[in-house]
C-alpha cells in the first residue's frame, strides 16, 4: 500500500510528460469523517471511533473516450481515535489510513463530474495497542463522489470534491477477542485543491 501511494506521488510530481496532453493530475486537502470502527452492546456498550481527520488526496485520470476517463486516486488521513465504555472515554493515540482506488469518471453537468471505484484501505496505528494490538488492517473499499473544476489559471483549475466510501472493518486482535463479525464503516470527505490537464 505505501509503495503504491509513493509511486503515485512520484508519477504525479514527474508530470508524466509523455502523456501530459491526455492525463489530468490533481492534489487536494480536506477533512474526512467516519462512522464507528467498533460497536458492541452485548455485555456493555463499547465503541471505538476516529476523530475528524485531515486528508491529502492525489490522483491521475486518463480519458478513454471524449467524455469518460479511468483514474487512480490515493488518500492519506491522520487523526486521533478513542474508545467509549460505560460513558467513559479513553484516548487511544493516533491512527492513520491510506487508500488507493481505481475508478471511472464521467460528466454530470458542465464542470461537474461523477467518480466511482474500488480499491484497498489500510489502517496504520501509531502504537500497537487496544484493537490494533496485533497490528493494522487492510480492507476492500468501494466509493463514489463528485468533482467540480473551475479554471483559475491558464493551466490550473480549482477542484472541489465530495467523497463517500464504505468498507467492512476488523483486526486480528478483534478476532482473537471473539469478535467474529465485521463492522461496516462509512466515510465522507470534503476537499479542495488544484487540478491540471483535463478540461
Amino acid at each position: 500500500m505505501r509503495a503504491a501511494v509513493a509511486l503515485l506521488v512520484v508519477l504525479t510530481a514527474a508530470g508524466l510528460s509523455a502523456a501530459e496532453a491526455q492525463a489530468g493530475f490533481y492534489a487536494r486537502l480536506g477533512l474526512t469523517g467516519a462512522t464507528k470502527l467498533v460497536k458492541d452492546d452485548i455485555l456493555q456498550q463499547i465503541e471505538v471511533r476516529q476523530s475528524l481527520a485531515p486528508t491529502l488526496a492525489l490522483g491521475v485520470s486518463v480519458p478513454f473516450t471524449p467524455l469518460y476517463g479511468v483514474g487512480l486516486e490515493a488518500t492519506v488521513t491522520s487523526s486521533g481515535f478513542h474508545s467509549t465504555e460505560s460513558g467513559s472515554q479513553t484516548d487511544l493515540g493516533t491512527l492513520r489510513t491510506g487508500s488507493i482506488m481505481l475508478g471511472l469518471d464521467g460528466p454530470v453537468w458542465r464542470q461537474l463530474r461523477w467518480r466511482a471505484g474500488a480499491g484497498l484501505l489500510s489502517y496504520w496505528p501509531a502504537e500497537k495497542r487496544g484493537i490494533f494490538l496485533k497490528g493494522g488492517s487492510t480492507r476492500f473499499l468501494v466509493g463514489a463522489g463528485l468533482d467540480y473544476q473551475r479554471p483559475v489559471f491558464p493551466q490550473w483549475d480549482l477542484m472541489m470534491s465530495l467523497r463517500y466510501d464504505f468498507h467492512r472493518f476488523t483486526t486480528d486482535e478483534l478476532v482473537a477477542r471473539g469478535f467474529s463479525g465485521t463492522q461496516g464503516v462509512q466515510r465522507v470527505s470534503a476537499s479542495v485543491g488544484l487540478a491540471r490537464g483535463r478540461r
